[in-house]
């Protein structure tokens, strides 16, 4: 007997996610008090979270098998739209950053939909392939794969976002049954890259990492905003200042309150209480997306899964890890926060690819 359309669901995921997108409202909204453009966000916010739902109900509704036929050329296409944002007069520039096409009043990030077209290709390419154990011509190949975008993600230049598609190659290499060789032969390889790496580097992403080890080296340059963030989530105590009684937000010390560091204008609103509850809608997500990619009914649904599950846990890992200072700035946003168009509809895209694993495990 075929199960009803409700109790194939995730309704724990859905929860979360409606949890966390009325924190980012709520959040938005608080900084209306010192800043006017406030409200006008927040109902863009709504606006984008609406195109999200239905880009999440569309997304459920496409086996993912006809999705994941789709791999190669959208990897094309993402591929074309990097280069696009590079070309003088397409890209737009924003604080030395050329990040962003213009479309009308829409503006998109390229890099956002990375994520999506890397998880696509690479579990396609790996589900394809009928043998259990990875091979070095498999890591060859994936490695270009995953080197066209991150090269030019880097050229933009763009470190956060570039960092994130390395643990989707990772997780599903892992999961594909890559030889426990190959994985030391990668580290040793990824450790001799890092000196070369740096030499690099931007000045202003040499500064993060410099200040990252002693903010208090460059307390107003380049120490500046995780310092404000810490002292943001450390005065919030146990139960917090109070809705719209933040100080270090109301009175803009706060820098990128709406997008890198809305966590931190939470935190201080809310406190240790509001935050856990945050983090525990992210421990759910995560969790029940491992135990999508457990129970997937076959290994290109697994691949997939896991892809997704790694972009939501090293992105509010890493985006809490800046915010407390445990980590470099980056500029990653957090899932289902951070405001903005692009990142709204690239974490819609991811989710409603899981909750399609997770619902087509019941069809025979």
């Amino acid at each position: 007997m075929a199960r009803p359309f409700y109790e194939k669901l995730e309704w724990s995921i859905l929860l979360a996610v409606g949890f966390l997108a009325f924190a980012s409202l709520l959040t938005i909204h608080s900084l209306s008090f010192s800043t006017p453009e406030a409200d006008e966000l927040m109902l863009k916010q709504v606006g984008w979270f609406a195109i999200g739902a239905i880009i999440v109900i569309a997304m459920t509704s496409i086996d993912y098998h006809l999705i994941s036929s789709l791999s190669y050329p959208l990897y094309l296409l993402v591929i074309g739209g990097l280069v696009a944002v590079l070309i003088p007069g397409i890209g737009q520039t924003r604080m030395g950053a050329t990040r962003w096409i213009v479309i009308g009043p829409m503006t998109l990030q390229p890099s956002e939909m990375t994520k999506f077209a890397l998880i696509l290709i690479f579990s396609k390419y790996f589900a394809d392939k009928k043998k259990e154990t990875v091979f070095v011509t498999d890591l060859i190949v994936a490695g270009i794969m995953l080197g066209m975008p991150v090269a030019l993600i880097l050229k933009e230049p763009d470190l956060g976002m570039s960092i994130v598609q390395l643990p989707i190659f990772a997780a599903i290499i892992f999961v594909a049954g890559i030889d426990k060789k190959y994985i030391i032969t990668l580290i040793v390889l990824g450790s001799l890259a890092a000196y070369p790496a740096w030499l690099h580097l931007k000045p202003y992403q040499k500064e993060r990492l410099i200040s990252f080890m002693n903010p208090d080296s460059d307390p107003l340059g380049s120490g500046y905003h995780v310092i404000q963030s810490k002292i943001a989530i450390g005065s919030g105590g146990f139960w917090g200042k109070g809705y719209m009684k933040g100080t270090q937000s109301q009175l803009n010390f706060l820098p990128e309150q709406f997008t890198d560091f809305i966590f931190s204008v939470y935190s201080e609103e809310f406190g240790f209480v509001g935050s856990s509850f945050l983090l525990l809608a992210y421990l759910t997500i995560i969790l029940k997306g491992l135990g999508i990619a457990i129970k997937a009914k076959d290994k290109l649904g697994r691949l997939m899964a896991v892809g997704v599950v790694s972009v939501f846990l090293v992105q509010v890992f890493v985006n809490l890890g800046v915010t407390t200072g445990i980590m470099p700035v980056t500029g990653l946003t957090l899932p289902f926060m951070s405001y903005g168009g692009s990142s709204v509809f690239s974490t819609s895209i991811l989710l409603g690819l899981l909750l399609n694993i997770s619902y087509r495990r019941y069809d025979f």
